[in-house]
Formats: C-alpha cells, structure tokens, sequence
C-alpha cells in the first residue's frame, strides 16, 4: 500500500517505537537500580553488611528468583517487570533504612533481593 499524498509506501499504522528515546532513559534507571540496590549499602557500611548476612540473603533470593523472572520476561512486557522491580527496591530500601529490628532489617533485604533480579533480566531482546 502506498501513500497517495507524499508517494512513499506507508509502514505500519503509523504508531513508531522510539528505541532512541527508550535508550538512555533504560540506561539511567540501570545505573541508578544496580549503584543503589546492589552497591551501595556494602560500599557505605560494610559492618552491617558483613555482621547480619541480609546481604548475602539478598543476593541468594536474587539468583532464585531471577529464573522465574525470565519467564515472566519472556511472556509479557519488559515494562511490567522493569517497573515492579523498581517498586519493590524502592520500597524495600526504604524498609532498610527505618527498620528498628534485625529480623525486620534481613526481610527487607530479602525483598531487596528480589528486585535485584530484575535489572539482569530486563537485559530482553523481546519486546
């Protein structure tokens, strides 16, 4: 099919992906989620981290559930999963910041652990 008016083929209906917009704004919440999530806390008190294990907790519920994560990538939306990851370690993060028990600090992690999943799976080549 063909465009009367400027006569060039017409592609599509009209709706473009945008992958040089998307890039830098995937590259941003990429640095931000692994410099937060992941690095920041053993850089800015390795006492803590090295004492109560939450860390490590975290990075062990990161590798169990980063294969289910896959899936769900693979499914649906990089979006959905990119989005939910970001939640979660935002909301975990915060949890770990104002948490007045250990038992509490290490669940936080552990949920921490899950978001850390999401920026190795969000590495998609499906749309």
């Amino acid at each position: 099919m063909t465009d009367l008016r400027s006569g060039g083929a017409v592609t599509g209906t009209g709706v473009r992906s945008r992958p040089r917009a998307a890039l830098p704004a995937l590259c941003a919440t990429q640095i931000t989620s692994w410099g937060i999530v992941y690095y920041a806390f053993p850089v800015l008190n390795p006492r803590i981290t090295a004492a109560t294990g939450a860390f490590s907790g975290a990075l062990l519920v990161s590798a169990l559930t980063g294969i289910p994560v896959r899936r769900v990538l693979d499914r649906r939306s990089p979006r959905a999963v990119m989005t939910t990851g970001s939640v979660l370690g935002v909301l975990a993060l915060l949890a770990v910041a104002c948490v007045p028990h250990p038992a509490v600090f290490a669940g936080a992690w552990l949920v921490a652990g899950a978001s850390m999943s999401r920026p190795a799976a969000g590495r998609s080549t499906t749309s």
